[in-house]
């Protein structure tokens, strides 16, 4: 069967840890069945069948993946929301949240905190001038 793309509509109600690690195997998945997710997700951490099931339900009642209909019996899960833009929406909280919407902040925070390699920071540095070739906030 192919795969159809992705939707790209923008994350619903901000998700929870669990709920996280759950959509990050369908992610990986792509098109798939809930055997399939519970048997990806107990491959990396150890969980009732029932407990992933009902996050599988949750994330479909706040619009994260819908359950596409199969020519046999039953239905597909596929993610209706990219990983990019649930990342976006999360960055987005966190930026108005924890660092008074500075991106300045977030940006002075990972350069403290995180172990950047020199090929790292190069990369950041060359991403940054992109940036600022196409113009910047005045």
């Amino acid at each position: 069967m192919a795969l159809k793309r992705q939707h790209h509509k923008t994350p619903g109600p901000q998700l929870s840890r669990l709920e996280l690690e759950v959509m990050d195997v369908v992610w990986d998945l792509g098109e798939c069945t809930s055997a399939q997710v519970i048997e990806a997700f107990c491959r990396k951490r150890r969980l009732a069948p029932t407990t992933i099931r009902t996050v599988l339900a949750s994330l479909r009642k706040k619009g994260y993946m819908e359950a596409v209909p199969t020519i046999e019996r039953g239905f597909r899960l596929r993610a209706t929301v990219a990983r990019d833009a649930v990342a976006r929406g999360s960055l987005r909280r966190l930026l108005g949240s924890l660092f008074k919407g500075s991106p300045r902040e977030v940006v002075a925070c990972l350069l403290d905190d995180a172990e950047l390699s020199d090929e790292e920071l190069d990369e950041i540095r060359r991403m940054i001038e992109a940036r600022k070739q196409k113009g910047g906030r005045s």
